[in-house]
């Protein structure tokens, strides 16, 4: 790569940066340096697609979460929550995770503080639950004035939050009475609970980064280079094009990891080790 190919690509890269106002987020220096490092492992063709897929990514600053998080809040108790008592809120997360910390258990803990700041809220009563076995019938009984809510940052394939349904449906109390919060949803995700009528209140849909973006044959010459890219991905596996291949392009107080593996896992060039732009841990 020459090296006014490499200038025009930092411009281009820096053009991103400061329309998506990344350069206002703290840190964006060490991601920036980050990006031109791997660029300078790619060929011109995967840098374009590497440049496209970062016009269309989100990086969201603790601000904007909390924000989006708060506005999704009110929304939920103007649908919701009007006629409401006593609100409930569980993580989504699957059966096997229970006892891990996901992302969804941050999110129902930062609810808790922001509902303290919204009015609408000064008379409910709110309560985590973290279990599956909260849920169970004989632990949990939904009256009128009772509401359940699946919270989580970001739902992708939708494979967690079936599992979490799953679970809820075997307590009839409960099969009318929730709700799913989510900043961030995959267009197939919400498709799927919206033919389902099941609410789903968000921020942001999203759509495959590149599967939904383009037709053939400029498709498969795109998923074709994106593997080409993640061949510098040592055991890439599963997470090849995101976790169940979601193809999703989105960093939020973590980076999860349906995400385009580009971006949040380490890769290697002739036996160097480069840290990813969006690191998970």
């Amino acid at each position: 790569m020459g090296i006014k190919v490499e200038l025009n690509v930092v411009l281009e890269l820096f053009k991103i940066f400061t329309k998506k106002k990344w350069i206002e987020i703290a840190g964006h220096e060490d991601v920036l340096r980050k990006f031109g490092e791997l660029i300078e492992t790619l060929d011109n063709n995967q840098i374009n697609l590497l440049l496209e897929l970062t016009e269309q990514y989100t990086w969201m600053s603790y601000n904007d979460y909390h924000s989006s998080l708060r506005n999704i809040l009110i929304d939920l108790y103007g649908m919701h929550l009007k006629n409401k008592k006593n609100i409930y809120i569980f993580p989504i997360i699957k059966p096997e995770d229970e006892d891990e910390i996901k992302s969804g258990h941050a999110v129902m803990y930062m609810i808790h503080s922001i509902i303290s700041s919204i009015p609408e809220y000064g008379t409910l009563s709110h309560k985590g639950l973290n279990i599956f076995e909260d849920l169970q019938t004989e632990n949990l009984k939904l009256g009128e004035d009772d509401f359940l809510v699946l919270v989580d940052d970001f739902v992708g394939s939708g494979n967690t939050l079936e599992k979490t349904i799953t679970e809820i449906k075997k307590n009839d109390s409960l099969s009318d009475k929730f709700a799913v919060i989510s900043v961030i949803i995959q267009e197939n995700a919400l498709k799927s609970l919206n033919e389902r009528g099941i609410s789903c209140i968000y921020s942001q849909v999203m759509k495959k980064g590149i599967s939904s973006m383009n037709e053939s044959p400029i498709l498969e010459q795109k998923l074709e280079l994106m593997k080409s890219i993640e061949s510098k991905i040592p055991k890439v596996g599963k997470f090849s094009f995101g976790y169940e291949k979601s193809e999703a392009l989105v960093t939020l107080m973590r980076t999860p990891n349906n995400t385009f593996p580009i971006f949040w896992k380490d890769c290697t060039h002739k036996g160097q080790k480069l840290k990813a732009p969006f690191p998970r841990y």
